[in-house]
């Protein structure tokens, strides 16, 4: 397997906070089936980040580490891009970087807010060659309200990554019930262990893992988990299931009762 989505370089942002935690993420890691990690620092736009240089150095030192200890995973670069106007001047400039070297981008959103540039920036990404992949927008409070704005944006060629751990209600309850109903109705193309630690927010997520393929069959699961990642790592093109937009309810029930009424 391979997580597009972790904090495992040690003292770079709020993720592992030095070395032997950054090797205890590893080795949880193997545990759990991984066999290649990308190391997504947080990127806040305008310069608001590590440097290549540190990344750079950060990544070689655990790799080293990581042979001294013998544990077999492979690190890749890449940023969680924080929604901001310059994302695309800063990717282009080497401030920023796309996972691992592909056209695909880690974009997160506010947690509180879907900003009203949101589709521009996106659309731009996309006009230039990058596919936007929307980080763990199930933690988005606006997306929690109204996934349709999820759906929105993925008819209009972004793609979206899950965070394992919300599907155990780690993140709460409405959290761990919008993580299924943007599962159901294909608005997620990957799935990550977002991990900081080794404890809490960690790459153990067999429980997580075991979860979405009773959600979602084998067929369903082997694309997100297994094959969308590694195609995207190999900078090719990922053909998305249909998005379905996603019908509250009440709001069905709402609909058909005034439909009785007319009738």
């Amino acid at each position: 397997m391979i997580d597009i989505h972790s904090h495992i370089l040690p003292e770079i942002d709020d993720g592992s906070k030095d070395m032997e935690m950054s090797l205890s993420m590893a080795r949880l890691y193997v545990d759990n089936g991984f066999e290649r990690v990308i190391a997504t620092s947080h990127y806040f736009g305008e310069g608001k980040g590590p440097q290549l240089e540190e990344l750079g150095k950060s990544k070689s030192e655990l790799e080293d580490m990581l042979d001294r200890e013998g544990i077999d995973i492979r690190i890749e670069l890449g940023n969680e891009l924080y929604l901001s106007p310059d994302i695309l001047e800063s990717i282009r400039t080497g401030k920023a970087l796309s996972l691992a070297g592909s056209r695909y981008v880690l974009i997160e959103m506010p947690a509180n807010e879907v900003p009203e540039y949101t589709e521009d920036i996106l659309y731009e990404l996309q006009i230039k060659g990058y596919i936007p992949i929307i980080a763990h927008p199930e933690r988005n409070s606006e997306i929690v309200r109204n996934p349709n704005i999820l759906y929105t944006l993925i008819e209009k060629g972004s793609m979206a990554q899950l965070n394992l751990h919300s599907l155990t209600g780690m993140y709460g309850k409405d959290v761990m019930h919008t993580a299924n109903t943007i599962l159901k109705h294909n608005l997620i193309h990957f799935v990550g262990t977002d991990s900081h630690s080794n404890n809490r927010r960690s790459p153990l997520v067999k429980n997580s893992l075991k979860l979405l393929e009773t959600r979602l069959g084998k067929e369903r699961y082997f694309r997100i988990v297994y094959q969308n990642p590694e195609l995207m790592i190999q900078d090719k093109v990922i053909n998305k299931l249909n998005p379905e937009p996603v019908v509250r309810r009440g709001l069905l029930n709402g609909l058909m009762n005034g439909l009785l009424s007319i009738g």
